[in-house]
């Protein structure tokens, strides 16, 4: 299929970027006096969400709908590799916790936050500082998941 031609078009309605890293063993920010993977995976998307505040225009340009960036963060495992044929293969990241991210993501904007946090990564920070968004069955999961979100203005970050 030409997705090309004009009978068939291809819009796609954001454009995701998945930002991945790798804690190999637990985290205790007591013990290393460092904060948590976790802690700074939060931290990480209430500082891009402060730092792209001012690149997005408000209010948008007359005849266009608004700009805005969704943020999903989930903690736990995944697994990563090139997958595909030989002549196709594509590097990606896999598994609940991706799944779960990626979720979260599509629902910012439902829930008019525009970060969401699953309870993997709440409960690793301790849940400081998040409001619980409630439980909610995301697509391609059997069990409900509890949603959180930092304060909208999130200017502090978590420690």
């Amino acid at each position: 299929m030409n997705l090309d031609a004009p009978e068939h078009s291809f819009e796609p309605e954001s454009d995701p970027i998945s930002v991945w890293g790798v804690a190999p063993e637990p985290q205790v920010p007591e013990r290393t006096g460092r904060p948590s993977h976790a802690q700074l995976a939060l931290n990480a998307a209430i500082s891009l969400q402060q730092a792209i505040q001012g690149v997005l225009p408000d209010p948008a340009p007359a005849g266009l709908e608004p700009l805005a960036l969704g943020i999903g963060v989930e903690t736990g495992p995944a697994m990563s590799g090139s997958f595909g044929l030989a002549s196709r293969r594509t590097h990606m990241v896999m598994g609940r916790t991706v799944t779960i991210a990626s979720r979260l993501v599509g629902m910012t904007a439902d829930l008019a936050y525009p970060i969401l946090v699953g309870e993997g990564l709440a409960a690793q920070v301790g849940g400081i500082g998040l409001k619980s968004m409630g439980v909610f069955l995301l697509d391609g999961l059997r069990v409900p998941h509890h949603v959180y979100a930092p304060p909208i203005s999130a200017a502090p970050t978590v420690q």
